[in-house]
């Protein structure tokens, strides 16, 4: 028996087991495809294996290295969180990994690498986690909850960024991601507001500040989601917020943001009515905020920030018409500094993924978030394009240019 290692990533569909690192006895001296040289099941279902290489520990192509790297496509065989929109769970597949044909050694004396089974887990990695630290917990307005927080690379290890010159993005999960700190990063790619494209039009580097509910944004009281615009978690959410800031030193207390999606975005709603002056921009993405609800009193005071809301016409989950739709219109009456982007479909923008026939894949219509994440997010209600100063901006260039 032998040991593999996965490799997980987050995509715009989930989070998968995107590779298998074989650690081998010896070098081999193969430096081609080795696809067919492996069989591969998880959990009882046969998996395909893309391509694979030779390669280090790390699963870098290297002919002759010690390792074999399989790549294996997003299946359900290879997920690593399971569920929906209202309630997800964290999965670990079981691999075994037969060897189907022998494999030439780098050293000739040492014959032929034949007959290997790999069935023992040495771990996982994850490089879209990198600067993320999930182990952050607290009690805040009697609450106790778990919280992760993404380090930008200036201010990682003995760097310094110099003092209060660095973004606060305080970022809201939806209804299936509450509670454990993997699910609320990875099951919707949130870990995407970490990477260099976002990261760059924040300003150059931003903290991510991706709290667990310990039940739902939108619960009132009763332990369940309620759809009343209330929450029992404001005053936590507005201690962790200043307590961050507090313990950050880097950061900008003028350029304290705040987003989410689903259940996220309307507690985003929520917290710039109760805290008018704390956040300099927020992101309501599919928000489940009711503006037949809202007082007066509370849209005046969301009105104070500047909002961009995102959602999908054909949302089956939110309804856009009682939700982004009025607040939008609301909010301008208001004068507010605000925009909707109401896309009519959520479609795959990228290229990676198809339906059947071949045309892009469409996602359910509340999964507006994709957009989100790939920053495809960049006009208004009418269609026209949301400028600053007079240049075109999309969300994330926008956000990061927002201060209290």
């Amino acid at each position: 028996m032998a040991e593999y290692r996965t490799v997980t990533t987050a995509t715009d569909r989930g989070a998968y087991v995107s590779r298998l690192v074989l650690d081998l006895p010896y070098d081999v001296a193969d430096a081609g495809d080795l696809a067919d040289a492996f069989a591969v099941r998880a959990d009882g279902e046969d998996v395909a294996v893309l391509r694979a290489w030779a390669c280090d520990e790390r699963g870098a192509r290297r002919p002759g290295g010690s390792h074999v790297a399989l790549e294996l496509p997003e299946v359900r065989a290879t997920q690593r969180i399971g569920g929906g929109v209202m309630g997800s769970r964290e999965l670990m597949p079981v691999f075994h990994v037969a060897q189907r044909r022998a494999l030439a050694a780098k050293n000739p004396s040492a014959g032929a690498l034949e007959g290997l089974v790999f069935d023992e887990s040495a771990g996982d990695t994850c490089t879209d986690l990198l600067g993320w630290d999930l182990t952050g917990e607290g009690d805040f307005d009697g609450y106790h909850m778990r919280l992760s927080l993404f380090a930008p690379e200036c201010a990682r290890g003995n760097r310094a960024p110099r003092p209060r010159s660095v973004p606060l993005l305080l970022w809201l999960h939806g209804a299936g991601e509450p509670r454990v700190p993997f699910l609320t990063v990875m099951a919707n790619r949130v870990t995407a507001l970490g990477q260099s494209d976002i990261q760059a039009k924040l300003g150059g580097a931003a903290y991510v500040l991706a709290p667990s509910s310990p039940t739902y944004w939108m619960d009132s009281g009763s332990g369940r989601m309620e759809d009343d615009n209330q929450s029992r978690y404001v005053r936590a959410l507005g201690d962790m917020v200043r307590r961050a800031v507090a313990a950050l030193p880097a950061v900008d207390p003028s350029r304290v943001y705040v987003g989410g999606l689903s259940n996220g975005g309307f507690m985003t709603c929520r917290l710039l009515a109760d805290y008018p002056d704390l956040f300099a921009a927020g992101i309501a993405v599919c928000p489940a905020w009711n503006d037949d609800l809202a007082t007066e009193a509370e849209v005046a005071a969301i009105a104070r920030t500047p909002l961009w809301l995102v959602q999908s016409a054909d949302d089956d989950i939110v309804d856009p018409r009682r939700t982004s739709i009025p607040t939008y219109r609301h909010l301008r009456r208001l004068g507010a500094d605000v925009h909707l982007t109401l896309f009519d479909h959520v479609d795959d923008l990228t290229g990676r993924y198809h339906d059947a026939s071949g045309a892009p894949l469409r996602y359910r219509g509340h999964f507006c978030w994709v957009e989100v994440y790939h920053d495809f997010v960049d006009v208004d209600a009418d269609g026209s394009p949301v400028t600053v100063g007079g240049r075109p901006v999309s969300l994330w260039e926008w956000v990061g240019l927002q201060r209290r």
